[in-house]
C-alpha cells in the first residue's frame, strides 16, 4: 500500500489466523522513532507513569513457530508501548502532524506525541461517558468523537495543537484521571445531535469530499449530516445546550415523584446539567435534520460502517456497483446483515439506494469489518471471519479465528482439531473478534490473548491442525485485554503501523516488512496499472503486464490457500481489460469456484461492416501447483533466460492470453479494430471447469448481446516440436470414473479370515480385467459403433505431418488423436500402507475412457456404468460396487477447410515463413464443445507453445518469439476475417 495514504479510515477493525504477536508487556519500548531521529527519552510521559525506554529482552518473548517456520515466521518490531491508567477502546493515527488520537472508556481523549511518544495532551470530554469511536478527516484537520451520550463532537486539531503548543496542562489527580484546568480547557467547535433517542452512537464515517458524516447508532438507524457551510465558519457563536439528550428533560424520568420529591439520580442529573452548560458553552450545537435519519437500516445496532469514495467504486466493486453514485456506504450491525447503500447527493438532497444486502448469520452479529482491494472482510461474534468479493457479492471464505486459551496449547491433537469449528473446545468461546485489521494477505486479531496474526494465504485445510499454521510471539504469564488494532502508514518514514491496545495498555509495532515481496497486493496490482501509460500496447507493457499476471498463484486445486490470489487476478485482468479500453467488462461469479472474466471490445474500425463478425475468445487463469523447491527459478516470477520466459502458467494458459488481449487493444487503439471481440477467462479449467457450462449458459444473453457469436478461438494447445507452427482442429473426449468396492465386514487380517469371504481387492481386479479384451479392445456393449473412420482428407493431413517428422508413425498419431482407450491410473486399498497381513475392506480404482468424435459422451456414460453392474453381479459377492463419474469432457472435432482456419493458416504461413501443420490432440478441453453447441459457433485452435514448453511440468517456459509472434498472426487474422465478412 502506498506510504503516503493512511492504510484505512479511523473505523477499522479485522483477521485471519497465523501468529500471535501479543500479549503485549507493560514497558514503555521504543526503537524506531516515527520521524526516523535517534532515540528519544521518554521517561517522561505526561504524568502516566511510564518508565525508562530500553529495548525489549528476548527473555520476555516465547517463539513457538511449530512447522510454520517454512511458513510465515515474520515477527512485527515493537516501536512503543504505553500504560495509560485508561481502558482505551479506540483510535485515530494522524501521520502528518505525528499524533495520535485515544478514546477512552471513562470520556477522555488522549493525545500522544509519535515523535516524542510522550502524552501531549488529556481532554475531557464533559462527562461521565465512553468514547466509543473516533475518526478524523482525510486531510487531518478534523477529529469526530462520539460514544455513549448520543453525541458527535467535532473538535479542530490545529487548536487541539495550538493550544497544547502555548502552554502546558496542569494536571490534578482524582480517582487515577487526568483534568484540564479550566482555563486551559478545550471545547469542541460542534456538537451534533438528534430530538430522536438514538442511544450509543457506535461507528462513525467521513465524505471529506461532500463534507458529510454519517453515523451509526444503537437504536438502528444510520444519520447523516451535512457540514460542508459550518467547516468553512471560523466564527462560532454559543448555543443552548438544554436539548442535548443527556440534559434535556425527559417527562418520565425527571418529574417529581410523589408529594414533589427528587430522588437521588435526579439530583445527579441536575447537577450534570448545570456542569455541562459551562463545559459547552463555546460549542455551536448542530441538529440532525429530521429527514436526514435512515430508520431501520438495520435490525439491531450498527457496530461500523465502510465509506467508498466515488474514485474508487469501480476499482472495489468493479461493474457490480454503478460507478455513478457519489458515495458507497457499506454498514453491518447486530442482524449479521451487510448492507451497500449507494448515495447521490444533488444541492442539499441526498439520495439513498440499498443496492445489496450480504448475509453472514442469523445468530451473530457483524462487529467489526474492513476492506481490502476487492475483498470485504467481516468479524462475526462466534470467532468467524466471512471474506466477501464485492465484484460479484460472493461469500468466498469463512475463517474460524477461535484462539485457544493461556496454557491451552500443548493439548492433544484430537482438541486441537475441534478448534476450526463452531462449538468446538471451550477456551475457544473466549476469543471473539473484538476488532481486526487487514494488511498485505494477514489479518490482525485484537482479542482477550492479545493480537493474532493470520496468513490468509497459509490457512490450513480441514485436516490439519491450527496449530501448525501458527508461529507466536507472546510474554510468558501474562494475558490482556486488547479491545482494538488499526493499521496506518507514514509518508514521512514509508512506513506501516499496527496500533493495539484496550486496558490499560496502547502498542505500537512497525509492519513495514511484512511479505515484503513485491508480490500482488492489491496496491502493487494498481501502481503497475497506473504506472504505465493506459495507451501503451507495446510488447514491453505486454512484457510488464504478464509479470504481474503470473504472480497470482491461481492454483484451482487449492482454494483454501489460493483463493484470494486466485480472485485477485480475476480482478487485475478486469483492470486490464477497462484500461486497454474494453467497452464492458465484468464478473460472473461461479458457486464454490473462481469467477469467470467477461469482456468487451467493440469494432470501431471507420470502414466496419454492417453486421461486423462477433469472435468469443476462450482462456483461463487458473493454473496446476508448482514446487518453488525443484525449479531452477521461482514459478510465480517470470524469469527471462536465452529467449525464454520461465514461470507457471506462462504458457498454458496466461501469455496467450495477452498475446490475444494485446493484439486486440492495438486494434482498438488505431480504430482498427473491425469484429466484437467477447473474452470469457475462466479460473477453473484444470479442475474440470467447475460451473462453467451453469454460467455461460445463464449469460447467454449477456454474451450474445450485440449479436450471436460467429467464431470461437482458443489459444491452449502445443506444437509437435519446436519448430513448426500447427493448427489444431481435434481433442479426444474424456470420462473419469472412481470404481469402489466395499464389503460390510472392517479390515481383517488374513491369517484369520482369509478364505472365508469374498475380498474387496479381488472383486475389483476381476471387474477391472473384465473391461478390457486380451487385445486391448474395450468391452463395453456396442462401443466401437459410432467411432468416425479416418477420411482421405485427414489421412493426407497425416501424411504431412510424417513428412516433416520421419520418426513418427501415422498408425501411433491415429492411436493417440483419433482412436477412444481405456486407462487404469491407480488403485487404493483401505488400511494400513504396507502390510502385507491385511484384507482390506475398501478398494478403489481411478479409471479413464478416452472418446472421440461421434461416440455420444451421455451413452457411454451409461454403457460403463450398466456393464460394471452386471458384470459385478456375475461374481456374485456380497461385498458392495459404487461407481462415480467425477469429471467428463466431449470430444471436438474442428473444420480446418472453414474460412477462420484458412485465414490462420495463411497468416500463420505469412508471420513464420514455414507452411502450419494441421494437427490433433489426445487430450480433452472441456469447454471448447461446450461453447460450440452453446453459442451455435465454430470453434479453432492455435497452438502457441512448442513441444519442450513443459506445461504442467517443472520449468514450464514460452519462447518469447512464440509470443511476439502470436500477436502479429492473430492481429492479422483478425483484421482478415473483418475484410472477408464485409466483402461477404
Amino acid at each position: 500500500m502506498p506510504a503516503n495514504k493512511p492504510f484505512f479510515n479511523a473505523s477499522n477493525p479485522y483477521t485471519h489466523a497465523d501468529s500471535i504477536i501479543g500479549t503485549l508487556p507493560q514497558h514503555s519500548h521504543h526503537q524506531f522513532p516515527l520521524s526516523g531521529s535517534s532515540s528519544v527519552d521518554s521517561s517522561h510521559s505526561g504524568g502516566y507513569n511510564i518508565n525508562s525506554a530500553y529495548p525489549p529482552s528476548s527473555s520476555n518473548y516465547v517463539a513457538s513457530a511449530n512447522s510454520a517456520s517454512q511458513l510465515d515466521t515474520y515477527a512485527p518490531q515493537l516501536v512503543h508501548t504505553w500504560s495509560p491508567n485508561h481502558s482505551i477502546l479506540c483510535v485515530a493515527a494522524s501521520p502528518s502532524r505525528k499524533l495520535l488520537f485515544c478514546g477512552t472508556q471513562d470520556s477522555y481523549i488522549l493525545i500522544y506525541d509519535l515523535e516524542s511518544y510522550s502524552l501531549a495532551r488529556s481532554i475531557s470530554n464533559g462527562h461521565n461517558a465512553s468514547v466509543l469511536t473516533l475518526i478524523l478527516s482525510e486531510d487531518e484537520n478534523y477529529l469526530f468523537t462520539a460514544g455513549s451520550d448520543s453525541l458527535v463532537k467535532v473538535w479542530d486539531v490545529g487548536l487541539l495543537v495550538e493550544n497544547s503548543s502555548k502552554k502546558e496542562s496542569t494536571t490534578t489527580t482524582n480517582n487515577d484521571k487526568m483534568f484540564c484546568n479550566e482555563e486551559d480547557e478545550v471545547c469542541p467547535i460542534y456538537i451534533i445531535y438528534t430530538f430522536i433517542d438514538v442511544g450509543d452512537i457506535f461507528s462513525l464515517s467521513w465524505s471529506q469530499e461532500f463534507k458529510t458524516l454519517f453515523i451509526g447508532t444503537q437504536n438502528a438507524s444510520i444519520l447523516y449530516c451535512d457540514l460542508l457551510f459550518q467547516l468553512d465558519r471560523k466564527n462560532h457563536n454559543p448555543d443552548s445546550i438544554h436539548n442535548l439528550p443527556h440534559v434535556r428533560f425527559d417527562k418520565f424520568f425527571d418529574s417529581k415523584g410523589p408529594g414533589g420529591s427528587v430522588n437521588k439520580l435526579q439530583t445527579q442529573q441536575q447537577l450534570l446539567r448545570s456542569q455541562v452548560t459551562g463545559y459547552h458553552h463555546k460549542a455551536e450545537l448542530i441538529e440532525i435534520n429530521q429527514n436526514h435519519i435512515i430508520r431501520f437500516a438495520h435490525n439491531g445496532f450498527i457496530y461500523c460502517m465502510v465509506l467508498v469514495k466515488r474514485e474508487d467504486i469501480l476499482k472495489m466493486f468493479n461493474t457490480s456497483i454503478d460507478s455513478s453514485y457519489d458515495i458507497i456506504l457499506i454498514s453491518a450491525g447486530g442482524d449479521s446483515i451487510i448492507k451497500i447503500w449507494g448515495v447521490k447527493k444533488t444541492n442539499d438532497c441526498y439520495k439513498w439506494t440499498s443496492l445489496e444486502s450480504l448475509d453472514n448469520d442469523d445468530e451473530y452479529e457483524v462487529l467489526s469489518m474492513s476492506i481490502e482491494g476487492t475483498c470485504l472482510y467481516a468479524g462475526l461474534s462466534n470467532m468467524i471471519l466471512n471474506v466477501w468479493d464485492l465484484t460479484t457479492f460472493q461469500l468466498v471464505r469463512s475463517i474460524s479465528c477461535g484462539e485457544e486459551a493461556e496454557g491451552q496449547e500443548d493439548e492433544d491433537d484430537d482438541k486441537d482439531d475441534d478448534k476450526g469449528k463452531v462449538g468446538g473446545s471451550s477456551s475457544d468461546q473466549l476469543s471473539d473478534i473484538l476488532s481486526f485489521a487487514v494488511y498485505r494477505d494477514c489479518v490482525f486479531k485484537a482479542s482477550h490473548c492479545g493480537v493474532t496474526k493470520y496468513k490468509l494465504n497459509q490457512y490450513p485445510e480441514s485436516s490439519s491442525s491450527k496449530r501448525e499454521f501458527k508461529t507466536k510471539l507472546d510474554k510468558k504469564g501474562t494475558s490482556y485485554n486488547i479491545l482494538f488494532v488499526e493499521i496506518f502508514s507514514s509518508s514521512i518514514t514509508n512506513k506501516a503501523y499496527l496500533l493495539a491496545g484496550g486496558n490499560r495498555l496502547l502498542n505500537l509495532w512497525d509492519i513495514s516488512q511484512l511479505n515484503d515481496d513485491g508480490h500482488n497486493s492489491y496496491s502493487n496490482i494498481r501502481n503497475t496499472l497506473e504506472s504505465t501509460s493506459s495507451s501503451s500496447v507495446s510488447n514491453d507493457r505486454l512484457l510488464q503486464e504478464l509479470s504481474t499476471f503470473i504472480s497470482f498463484r491461481t492454483v484451482s486445486k487449492f482454494p483454501s490457500l489460493y483463493l484470494e490470489e486466485s480472485r485477485r487476478c480475476a480482478q487485475f485482468l478486469t483492470s486490464l481489460f477497462i484500461k486497454l479500453g474494453a467497452s464492458q467488462t465484468k464478473l460472473l461469479p461461479v458457486p464454490n469456484g473462481n469467477p469467470i472474466v467477461y469482456s468487451l471490445f467493440r469494432a470501431n474500425s471507420p470502414n466496419i461492416a454492417k453486421k461486423q463478425p462477433r469472435i468469443l475468445w476462450y482462456g483461463h487463469y487458473d493454473v496446476v501447483d508448482a514446487d518453488d523447491d525443484t525449479w531452477n527459478s521461482s514459478p510465480y516470477h517470470m524469469t527471462a533466460k536465452d529467449g525464454n520466459l520461465y514461470a507457471r502458467g506462462v504458457s498454458d494458459n496466461k501469455g496467450p492470453i495477452l498475446a490475444a488481449l494485446f493484439s486486440v487493444a492495438k486494434l482498438y487503439k488505431e480504430e482498427q479494430l473491425g469484429c466484437d471481440v467477447v473474452f470469457i477467462i475462466e479460473g477453473e479449467e484444470e479442475c474440470g471447469s467447475i460451473g462453467f457450462q451453469k454460467i455461460i449458459s445463464e449469460h447467454r444473453g449477456l454474451i450474445e448481446s450485440g449479436g450471436s457469436i460467429d467464431w470461437i478461438m482458443l489459444l491452449n494447445s502445443y506444437w509437435l516440436d519446436d519448430t513448426t507452427p500447427c493448427l489444431n482442429y481435434g481433442h479426444r473426449g474424456v470420462i473419469n470414473a472412481l470404481i469402489t468396492i466395499k464389503s460390510e465386514k472392517p479390515d481383517r487380517h488374513s491369517g484369520v479370515d482369509g478364505g472365508v469371504s469374498r475380498e474387496p481387492t479381488m472383486d475389483l481386479v476381476h471387474l477391472l480385467s473384465s473391461l478390457s479384451s486380451k487385445d486391448g479392445k474395450i468391452q463395453l456393449d456396442n462401443f466401437y459403433d459410432n467411432v468416425r473412420p479416418i477420411t482421405s482428407d485427414e489421412t493426407e493431413l497425416l501424411l504431412e505431418i510424417v513428412d516433416h517428422h520421419e520418426t513418427l508413425d501415422p498408425s501411433n498419431l491415429i492411436a493417440k488423436w483419433s482412436s477412444p482407450s481405456l486407462t487404469i491410473h491407480a488403485m487404493n486399498v483401505s488400511g494400513p500402507h504396507n502390510n502385507t497381513t491385511v484384507i482390506p475392506q475398501t478398494a478403489t480404482a481411478s479409471i479413464s475412457i478416452r472418446i472421440v468424435p461421434n461416440q455420444d459422451l451421455n451413452h457411454i456414460k451409461a454403457s460403463l456404468v450398466k456393464y460394471l453392474h452386471t458384470s459385478f453381479d456375475q461374481l456374485k459377492s456380497e461385498n458392495l460396487l459404487s461407481v462415480n463419474i467425477f469429471h467428463e469432457a466431449e470430444p471436438w472435432l474442428g473444420n480446418p477447410k472453414n474460412d477462420l482456419y484458412q485465414v490462420l493458416y495463411q497468416n500463420l504461413t505469412k508471420h513464420w515463413n514455414m507452411t502450419p501443420l494441421f494437427i490433433r490432440e489426445g487430450g480433452s478441453i472441456p469447454s471448447i464443445r461446450f461453447l460450440e453447441k452453446c453459442l451455435n459457433a465454430p470453434a479453432a485452435q492455435i497452438p502457441c507453445g512448442q513441444a519442450s514448453d513443459n506445461a504442467h511440468l517443472l520449468n514450464e517456459k514460452l519462447r518469447i518469439i512464440n509470443l511476439y509472434k502470436l500477436r502479429q498472426v492473430l492481429t492479422s487474422t483478425l483484421t482478415d476475417l473483418a475484410k472477408k465478412n464485409k466483402h461477404n
